[in-house]
């Protein structure tokens, strides 16, 4: 019985770290188009891109562990059952209990692993990522996330800039175009709000040392005031002129409460954003355990079934799961239900469906072998 846990677990781990990696580089490829996106756009410096690429694989390791274990042993599993393997070792004593149990010591193994990911580990990761990306949206250089030849908007929304060439210490710009919408501070009879367009042949940053506050200082150009469509502007020359760059918010609320400790959430708990957090994150490895109760039954394939039959409908229960997860975790949030309910009912009712088809396969063979 050694020999066939050692085959069993070699055949489920080698399409586990198949499946895994295939999904790791499907999310990375679309979270660098996104990272490079941002930086395109000057909303993060172009040199960070690598170490938020790299801060993420461990919070996605945590996410796609689950489902390439799930995934891993139904293919696996249902290979052995394809190529009348399952059947041979099944007339040796491999009843479905056994290879039950077989199956969880594995999950045991990775859930643990995902529980370290999610409690201890990626709390770390978030706030070493957060200090990465404000070093990356620090304003000690603007100029560091412009790029020459394109319009860029700024992090507020509010100002547009354009650099035609900038110098290779990227401590200078020439020729610069800056376009800034301005708040109303009178009611008018025109939709518009008026703009002030900046255009100077050069510029640099300047940061005061009193308020520490950065600004833009455009050289030996033109100020414009106006209303766009309306003749009515007012046009100033300046030897120098400085735009106020404002500070620019860090990320959302969840990003800030996945950086909390795991033992913060744990004396907050009655707190309803944490309870949320900390559920999600136990939740992650509860649904590794689970998925072993689906994904065992799930593998068995009939005579004259086709190999991946049974993946179809195993990915559409996966896909249910772990939408009624985020669901769940939003309606804690936004305290529709109990923090007491929470998501363990979803861990509840997704074991109750598992253990139902496991005493399903078990309660034929009784059935059965009783005739």
């Amino acid at each position: 019985m050694i020999i066939i846990t050692r085959y069993l677990m070699k055949e489920v781990i080698t399409t586990l770290l198949g499946v895994t990696l295939v999904l790791l580089l499907i999310f990375l490829s679309h979270l660098l188009v996104r990272y490079l996106g941002s930086a395109a756009s000057g909303k993060i410096a172009a040199n960070i891109v690598l170490q938020l690429m790299g801060l993420e694989i461990p919070y996605l390791l945590a996410l796609l562990l689950p489902i390439g274990l799930y995934l891993g042993i139904i293919l696996a599993y249902g290979r052995l059952y394809a190529e009348s393997e399952m059947p041979v070792l099944q007339a040796c004593g491999l009843g479905v209990g056994r290879l039950l149990m077989i199956t969880m010591l594995l999950a045991i193994g990775i859930a643990s692993l995902v529980c370290l990911l999610m409690l201890w580990l990626n709390p770390i990761i978030a706030t070493t990522k957060s200090d990465v990306l404000a070093k990356g949206l620090a304003q000690d250089n603007i100029l560091d996330r412009l790029q020459a030849g394109r319009f860029q908007v700024m992090n507020d929304g509010k100002r547009v800039v354009y650099v035609e060439r900038i110098s290779r210490d990227r401590r200078s710009a020439h020729n610069i175009f800056i376009a800034e919408e301005q708040t109303k501070t009178t009611p008018s009879a025109t939709l518009s709000n008026p703009w002030t367009v900046v255009s100077a042949s050069r510029g640099y940053q300047r940061k005061e040392a009193a308020t520490q506050e950065h600004f833009i200082v455009s050289a030996e150009g033109y100020r414009y005031d106006g209303i766009p469509g309306q003749n009515d502007y007012k046009i100033t020359q300046f030897r120098e002129y400085a735009v106020r760059i404002p500070e620019v918010a860090l990320g959302s609320k969840r990003q800030e409460e996945e950086a909390i400790p795991t033992r913060e959430l744990w004396q907050n708990y009655q707190n309803a954003d944490l309870a949320a957090e900390l559920q999600w994150r136990l939740s992650i490895g509860i649904l590794t355990l689970v998925l072993i109760l689906l994904a065992v039954p799930l593998s068995r394939i009939r005579p004259r079934q086709g190999r991946y039959s049974h993946l179809f409908p195993a990915i559409l229960i996966y896909i249910v799961y772990i939408n009624l997860l985020f669901v769940s975790r939003n309606w804690v949030e936004e305290k529709i239900i109990p923090i007491s309910l929470g998501m363990w009912w979803i861990h509840i009712l997704f074991a109750v469906l598992g253990i139902g088809l496991i005493l399903k396969q078990m309660g034929y063979r009784v059935f059965r072998s009783s005739r």
